[in-house]
């Protein structure tokens, strides 16, 4: 069986459940206020000529749809973007919880229709995967925003996104100052062309200034807590020193 195979198979099975699959690799649906997404492949150092079973390569994730407008809204203030299903899905838009990688064995003869029933197989599970996701979030935290909180040393990202929402910001902040934050090399190059844009990051002309995206995420939250306006401006250079500590 050859990838495409499946890729193809795929998407037929896919469709018929109103789940999207990309050409290669993902499927994904959109479910207010979730967004379920996966990375499915064939591992193909299992032989299923031999045992009769495929092994099946699964990344599975999932997040709220509002993170990423929020997140966008922060980093890229003013510059509006239409957050489709596929946006979703890549990797822009990267507020998401994604589960350790799994490898499963599914029931597999080699056959068309065995095909058919493989991807299925991969359908069911993933649904169930869900599920009891979601059934362990209501008896454990209640809601996903304290499952994120909870586990904020492995993403804080999402937790810091929490505590914005909820106005929280110092909380916020000190999430984005965790070593596992994500993002740190989303970076934008822009060139200083104003005075108050040299005086914010302080280099010349002549230069590129690089940015990244936690660095502004940062930035934002200092910027909430001292009152200072979050524009396209300080979103892209950064905040002038008293706005920084507040004088």
């Amino acid at each position: 069986m050859g990838k495409d195979v499946l890729y193809e198979a795929m998407k037929v099975a896919a469709k018929q459940r109103k789940i999207k699959a990309s050409p290669q690799h993902d499927l994904y649906k959109k479910d207010e206020p979730y967004f379920y997404c996966a990375f499915y492949d064939f591992d193909f150092f299992h032989s299923y000529e031999k045992t009769g079973l495929a092994t099946i390569i699964l990344d599975i994730a999932v997040k709220y749809c509002r993170f990423d407008e929020l997140r966008w809204g922060i980093i890229q203030p003013g510059n509006d973007l239409k957050f489709t299903d596929k946006v979703r899905a890549n990797s822009i838009a990267a507020c998401k919880t994604s589960f350790p990688r799994k490898k499963v064995r599914f029931k597999y003869d080699g056959s068309e229709n065995g095909l058919s029933q493989l991807c299925g197989d991969i359908l069911d599970y993933l649904e169930k995967f869900y599920r009891d996701f979601f059934e362990s979030i209501d008896r454990d935290y209640g809601t996903l925003e304290e499952y994120y909180i909870a586990n904020k040393e492995e993403n804080p990202l999402l937790a810091g996104l929490v505590y914005i929402e909820r106005g929280q910001f110092q909380n916020a902040e000190k999430c984005f100052r965790l070593p596992n934050m994500s993002c740190k090399n989303s970076c934008t190059s822009i060139r200083p062309v104003t005075k108050e844009q040299l005086a914010r990051v302080s280099v010349s002309c002549e230069q590129l200034y690089r940015r990244s995206d936690y660095e502004r995420l940062l930035d934002y939250t200092i910027a909430m807590q001292h009152g200072v306006k979050w524009t396209e401006e300080t979103a892209a250079y950064g905040l002038l020193p008293e706005e920084r500590h507040g004088k």
